[in-house]
């Protein structure tokens, strides 16, 4: 049997609306964008101007080190080594901060200890990586904001706008695959081959594929054109006589299939063929000409 003193607290229990959802000050939120296989996401709170129009050098005062967020510090992971402003900053997870400065260029910090409170304020370690930056003024921006406004096969760039400044924070991610070949690795694949489709109901008859290199770059032509639009693709290196699939486009490269290869094979050390294939079919072959 139940006493009146637990049977007091099951009833304040049963009439004790539910609470809403937490509205907090500044809302969190998260950013992600992905380049050539590289994540890079930032998780931030984003505190609204509401009128304020000292933020920089009243509300956050000249020379502090400050995380342009609130709360928990705004951190930025990025999944495999990159660059930003330069710097060769390895995979993980950092705090981020600016030096605020009024008339010379911020210094943008990078700071593994990626769970410190906005108001810790870190003084320079030899762990952080640190790179000027020049903030621009811009339009009033109300909500704290990042964003990925560019993103290239090779980087982005990452955005960071508050009131009325903004800093840009360019990102290269190293490719995957190389875009550049030299001259001695190039040469045993250069030439003309028979190309012919293993399915031959839509793709039409064998053509001729000449493999040439461009500057520093590995194409295959076809002539005729594929399909009667697909002129070439550029032919990136994918492991040992093996090269994956590039779309070029308006004079460069617009994006890569590491899926679908150009298998080349050997008698005697010399270049004969090649088979144009996928992990589990063959799609065409080329034969050598010359």
């Amino acid at each position: 049997m139940r006493s009146p003193a637990s049977f007091a607290l099951l009833l304040l229990a049963l009439l004790t609306p539910t609470l809403p959802a937490q509205i907090v000050a500044s809302e969190r939120a998260m950013v992600a964008q992905t380049v050539d296989g590289t994540r890079l996401t930032v998780d931030y709170s984003r505190p609204r101007a509401r009128g304020r129009t000292n933020i920089y050098g009243g509300m956050e005062k000249w020379g502090t080190t400050w995380t342009p967020g609130a709360d928990d510090a705004t951190t930025l992971r990025v999944g495999k080594p990159v660059q930003i402003l330069g710097l060769q900053v390895p995979a993980g997870r950092y705090s981020v901060w600016f030096v605020l400065r009024e008339h010379e260029p911020w210094t943008f910090v990078l700071d593994p200890r990626d769970t410190l409170f906005h108001t810790d304020h870190p003084d320079s370690t030899a762990q952080q990586l640190r790179a000027p930056v020049r903030p621009y003024d811009t339009p009033h921006t109300e909500a704290l904001t990042f964003d990925f406004p560019d993103v290239t096969i090779t980087g982005a760039t990452l955005r960071f706008r508050w009131g009325t400044k903004g800093v840009d924070l360019p990102i290269t991610v190293p490719p995957t695959l190389p875009f550049t070949i030299t001259a001695d690795a190039a040469a045993p694949f250069v030439g003309e081959y028979r190309f012919t489709w293993a399915d031959t109901t839509d793709a039409g008859p064998p053509s001729r594929f000449i493999i040439e290199r461009r500057g520093e770059q590995l194409f295959g032509v076809w002539d005729p054109p594929a399909f009667g639009t697909l002129r070439e693709m550029q032919l990136l290196s994918n492991g040992p006589d093996r090269f994956a699939y590039g779309w070029f486009r308006n004079g460069a490269l617009w994006a890569t299939n590491p899926d679908l290869n150009l298998v080349f094979e050997r008698r005697d050390g010399v270049v004969t063929g090649f088979t144009y294939q996928t992990a589990d079919e063959v799609i065409a072959r080329g034969t050598r000409r010359r």
